[in-house]
């Protein structure tokens, strides 16, 4: 309520619609990036292609978009259609077209914040190389879609922090590499990177697919996977929809997102008086790829996507072989996760042995976090998947506040990280 109230305020104050202004034009670069691999994260990649075609619509030129994606989907061997990458059901192939920068391993930390800090010496020799030229007259927009935790987002074999993203966020501000930033993200938890994490003055405005303590949801999961996630499909076919040549201010654009995705908190962060510029007019080249009269579908939690999918191949798969190899892939990812919670629970006995009253709040709280905090979170997070378990298990992802919640809470972690091998071992041989 209180960010409603807020967001009230400012709109009255900035006199929304009034001499509505432009951030992205020609002198402007787009970055796009899906942080996952696999199949079953096949809405990952779908909506960052789908957005790479949005940025040619808003008239940000192909050789000012830069996508890293690992592209091991259009051609996987679970895809129907080989080569073609929906994102909504009988939708259009968002794949065609897309030019790809960084695939495969190229898909890190280290390159996505190369490549926004215009790093082009660091990114010589990996994929094309090409980075984001920027002054203090360019306007950027970054589309990040995947897994995240608390104050991280996720790659497929390593994370990005809150404080890393702020930090460089402030050197680019500091150098004076942008305009204005818009940011959005797709990903579970995705408020924590920002809520109270980035400055109000640094010409950055961020929308989020979700508060710093809840899931974000997959969409258009009728047929097993999802094509899409639900934050990220409502401002796309939102911007898909729109009349050619007209108008939208950000904050008009949250506003309308905001109502429309119903299984999540849209969240803003940062300098909200970005929010009264506009896109550049709808449609200024590319096509369109939606009228906006279609179903809902189905939406699912993306901690539960991965056992959607499997149910949904045992209960249609006409095929005994597969009904069998689904129902044997279920029953060891559910174990896994029965495992994983077991460890969890022995970790956090081990954190709180001083000081059992707070076993509780470390499980069940997803408390906030400050830049204090991460010191102390990534260290022992980094102790974590090198002594327990990596990001190949991204149930995981979503105990990470357990981890948070013992430095936040201050608890004494230097008995834990002796530990961490030992408390693991059983569990990973399980």
């Amino acid at each position: 309520m209180w960010l409603i109230v807020a967001l009230s305020s400012v709109l009255l104050q900035l006199g929304i619609g009034a001499n509505v202004s432009t951030p992205l034009q020609n002198n402007s670069w787009a970055f796009l990036v899906a942080g996952s691999k696999g199949f079953n994260n096949y809405r990952h990649q779908a909506d960052i292609c789908h957005a790479y075609h949005v940025m040619l619509a808003e008239g940000v030129p192909a050789s000012q978009i830069i996508v890293m994606m690992y592209d091991d989907i259009a051609f996987h061997k679970d895809n129907p259609t080989p080569g073609v990458i929906i994102n909504r059901p009988n939708g259009n192939n968002v794949y065609q077209g897309v030019k790809i920068d960084y695939k495969g391993k190229d898909v890190n930390a280290e390159n996505f914040l190369n490549v926004l800090t215009g790093n082009k010496r660091a990114m010589r020799g990996v994929g094309t190389g090409r980075v984001i030229q920027s002054d203090e007259n360019t306007n950027l927009f970054v589309y990040f879609n995947d897994h995240g935790g608390p104050g991280v987002l996720c790659f497929p074999t390593d994370v990005l922090s809150a404080v890393r993203l702020e930090q460089a966020l402030r050197k680019m501000n500091e150098r004076k590499r942008y305009n204005k930033l818009i940011m959005y993200i797709e990903a579970c938890y995705s408020g924590s990177m920002f809520d109270n994490i980035l400055e109000e003055n640094t010409n950055v405005f961020v929308m989020t697919a979700a508060a710093r303590d809840e899931s974000s949801f997959g969409a258009y999961c009728d047929y097993g996977i999802c094509l899409g996630n639900e934050f990220s499909v409502k401002w796309m076919e939102h911007m898909d929809s729109a009349h050619k040549g007209s108008f939208e201010t950000f904050f008009h654009q949250y506003q309308h997102i905001r109502t429309s995705v119903k299984q999540s908190h849209v969240q803003i962060y940062g300098d909200f008086s970005i929010g009264s510029f506009a896109m550049t007019p709808n449609h200024k080249t590319g096509q369109r790829l939606l009228e906006e009269d279609h179903e809902e579908g189905l939406y699912i939690n993306s901690k539960r996507a991965p056992i959607h999918t499997l149910k949904f191949k045992i209960a249609k798969s006409n095929e005994t072989s597969i009904k069998k190899k689904s129902q044997k892939d279920l029953h060891v990812l559910l174990k896994g996760r029965r495992i994983v919670d077991a460890m969890m629970e022995r970790l956090v006995s081990e954190a709180t042995a001083d000081q059992p009253q707070l076993r509780s709040t470390v499980s069940k709280t997803r408390m906030g976090l400050s830049k204090q905090v991460f010191p102390c979170y990534m260290k022992l997070l980094k102790e974590f998947q090198t002594h327990c378990f990596g990001l190949e298990h991204e149930y995981l992802i979503h105990q990470y506040h357990k981890l948070a919640n013992i430095c936040v809470l201050r608890l004494d972690t230097s008995k834990l990280l002796g530990k961490l091998g030992r408390l693991c071992s059983p569990y990973k041989r399980a």
